[in-house]
């Protein structure tokens, strides 16, 4: 079933480029788009599983040629292709994806199996296995719920950084930004209460709360 431009599962409106790729003269146009295109689904380690068809749409090529100009970005040391061996696993609990990671730099290390398994959250869902559809805002889940929870989760991380100086990654936390999501809660909620959680165990020389501490502190 052939996708239309209105169908892209597309869950943010933004892509982190490499900057060493803005600077490369050899860089075709296509080549350029289709990193770009790979970069909407990105996590910060730079895994993402688009679908060739997916990538396609928005660059607005066919499919070899996609195909082809994958090849060539991994040539150029701009994407890894992911696979399961890399990780000891078998096939089947890999999936039949297709899993990258775009090289911000070109010797980045390999990312750990749970640093591919955050960016799932990002992935198309139309392209996840149906387990995991169920599992990562899929099934019966609605678009706007899932941008909720991103939204959530990278406020959480944010005010974290901002009044602790600790840096947090908003994936791992979006198995509780997607509950707080069900539950209607908002972005300023968060803040508020993620702010109050921080300066607590600030006081009480805590570790820095997890979103599901903040989350426990609104009920």
């Amino acid at each position: 079933m052939t996708m239309s431009h209105s169908e892209l599962d597309i869950k943010r409106q933004w892509s982190i480029i490499p900057v060493r790729a803005l600077m490369d003269r050899n860089l075709t146009q296509v080549e350029f788009r289709t990193l770009a295109a790979m970069c909407v689904y990105t996590n910060s380690h730079g895994v993402c599983w688009p679908g060739i068809e997916t990538l396609g749409l928005i660059v607005g090529s066919d499919k070899a040629v996609i195909s082809r100009t994958i090849a060539k970005l991994v040539r150029k040391e701009y994407v890894r292709r992911l696979r399961p061996q890399d990780y000891q696993l078998e096939y089947a609990k890999f999936g039949k994806i297709n899993r990258y990671q775009v090289l911000y730099q070109s010797d980045a290390p390999l990312p750990t199996w749970e640093e591919v398994k955050s960016s799932m959250m990002l992935a198309p869902v139309s392209e996840l296995p149906i387990d995991q559809q169920n599992e990562i805002g899929g099934v019966g889940e609605r678009d706007d719920s899932i941008s909720l929870a991103h939204s959530l989760a990278h406020a959480y991380a944010a005010t974290v950084e901002r009044t602790l100086g600790q840096p947090r990654r908003p994936e791992n936390e979006l198995g509780a930004a997607r509950q707080l999501a069900a539950m209607g809660v908002d972005v300023p909620a968060i803040i508020r209460a993620t702010e109050a959680q921080c300066r607590a165990s600030l006081a009480r020389r805590a570790g820095v709360p997890a979103l599901a501490d903040v989350a426990r502190a609104l009920n």
